[in-house]
């Protein structure tokens, strides 16, 4: 298959470089080589790309490519995919083989690979020397043993939602870890509170950055997460509570279940690309119980575990309103009522945990529900405004919010999807004289007034920013998970 499509690929190269931008033909094949080479090393990959790359002899189709390449792996979601970024960087853009199309996309092309470089997967971990609260040198991550390692910031929304998860997977026991819970911070008063909350872990902080931590393990935002094996070399990158479950079950787990490989998580992925915008939660229950029958139905309970377990945790990566509200019926129906079934540490730990969680948050506030009776600090935007950039902030019941459309967005001022939605929000309001949009800045009301940001996190699914909620005239939600 991959010989053929490097053939198609070779063959687009020789006959399209007259074509013009955006080479829609070539662009088509790459995607479909990308598909191809999923499940390859890392190393593979790297070599495969540089062949395609060198092979075009056209400079402008040359370009093409590379950037293809490289922005294909910069924006991959699979873990480690980013090595393959930095080696295209490395070796075409930054050696000036190959032009960027500005000076802008060279200086992010630098700091990318600086930022990245010494922490991808496959590298030995750098040494940090960080200090404990009292002063004394921590060498992290550890000399023996597994380690992970936890940057985080208390004023940071996304890790008030993340450690409270790693807390659980401590509290749990179940792997024999050395954890570090990386400050990034200056507060010391900030930090002697945070300390009290999450026992059982090694507190360390470097506020002056002596140690270079920024830049060796690439924290450009919070949180971020690393697992590190015995010899000392970085397993995980990027990863949150339920990625490093995977990672570690992979080591430590008795049972020969392994969920959510990238590859899998791709084919489940295709089974809905038909239904397109028409898809709803019966077509993805429908799967489910295809599934079910064909495992389950048959007496075949370990292949039952691991088809719907897979199923779970793809359910978990997407963050789209149907698939949200699919969790509920499918945790119900196939983990809830089924404990005869998920009956190990391990089914307890890696299914179970995640099913009852993900279905807490995929039933808050759902669509149809009345919105929460909550009045939170915020600004609204609306087109009579628009010359003031912070049009109208202050105090606004949610449930008071109207407008056609109307929406409540929740957001992080750190996260990079949030500063592209909000400039999204500023054309939708501008286009449309009706549109009301309030945004709630969770960074800021979680440090400023953390008991009314809990309640928001009680009443809305905000394990994933930004999060944005449209309401009708009646302050009843219509639809959650919305894209701009």
């Amino acid at each position: 298959m991959r010989k053929w499509l490097v053939c198609a690929v070779a063959a687009v190269l020789a006959i399209g470089v007259r074509a013009q931008e955006p080479y829609p033909e070539l662009g088509a094949k790459l995607d479909e080589y990308f598909m191809a080479l999923l499940g390859e090393s890392l190393d593979v990959q790297s070599r495969e790309c540089d062949f395609l790359i060198s092979s075009t002899q056209d400079s402008l189709v040359r370009q093409y490519v590379a950037l293809k390449i490289y922005d294909h792996y910069l924006q991959s979601k699979v873990m480690g995919d980013d090595a393959v970024a930095v080696h295209i960087a490395q070796k075409w853009f930054l050696s000036g083989d190959i032009a960027m199309k500005s000076s802008g996309d060279y200086f992010n092309a630098r700091l990318f690979t600086e930022f990245n470089k010494s922490s991808l997967i496959g590298a030995v971990a750098p040494v940090l020397s960080l200090k404990d609260p009292s002063g004394a040198p921590v060498r992290v991550p550890a000399e023996e043993g597994w380690s992970v390692i936890y940057f985080y910031d208390t004023s940071c929304s996304t890790c008030k939602v993340e450690t409270p998860r790693l807390k659980a997977l401590v509290e749990e026991g179940a792997y024999p870890l050395q954890v570090y819970a990386v400050y990034v911070g200056a507060s010391s008063e900030s930090w002697a509170a945070y300390r009290e909350t999450f026992p059982g872990v090694t507190h360390v902080w470097d506020p002056e950055i002596v140690s270079d931590w920024q830049r060796l393990y690439g924290v450009l935002q919070t949180p971020r997460m690393f697992l590190v094996n015995p010899s000392g070399t970085i397993v995980g990158r990027n990863l949150d509570t339920p990625a490093l479950r995977i990672l570690l079950n992979k080591e430590f787990s008795s049972a020969s279940y392994v969920y959510g490989e990238p590859s899998v998580m791709l084919r489940y992925a295709q089974f809905f690309t038909p239904y397109g915008d028409s898809l709803k939660v019966s077509h993805v229950m429908d799967v489910a119980d295809y599934l079910a029958a064909r495992t389950f139905g048959e007496g075949n309970i370990d292949a039952f575990k691991q088809v719907e377990g897979d199923f779970l945790y793809f359910l978990s990566s997407q963050k789209t309103e149907v698939f949200r509200d699919a969790a509920v019926p499918f945790v119900e129906k196939y983990i809830t009522k089924l404990p005869d079934v998920w009956t190990t540490p391990a089914d307890k730990a890696q299914i179970v945990s995640l099913g009852e969680m993900l279905a807490d948050l995929s039933s808050r506030t759902p669509a149809g529900s009345q919105i929460p009776d909550l009045t939170v600090p915020g600004v609204l935007r609306r087109k009579p405004c628009l010359f003031a950039r912070g049009s109208r902030p202050g105090r606004f019941a949610l449930r008071n919010l109207k407008g056609s459309p109307a929406y409540l967005v929740f957001y992080s001022p750190s996260c990079s999807a949030c500063k592209e939605m909000l400039a999204k929000v500023d054309s939708l309001v501008a286009e449309n004289r009706q549109a009301r949009v309030l945004l709630v800045d969770m960074d800021a009301l979680l440090t400023d007034e953390p008991e009314e940001g809990a309640s928001l996190l009680d009443s809305f699914d905000l394990s994933g920013l930004p999060m944005i909620v449209e309401l009708d005239r009646a302050g009843v939600v219509r639809h959650r998970y919305v894209s701009f």
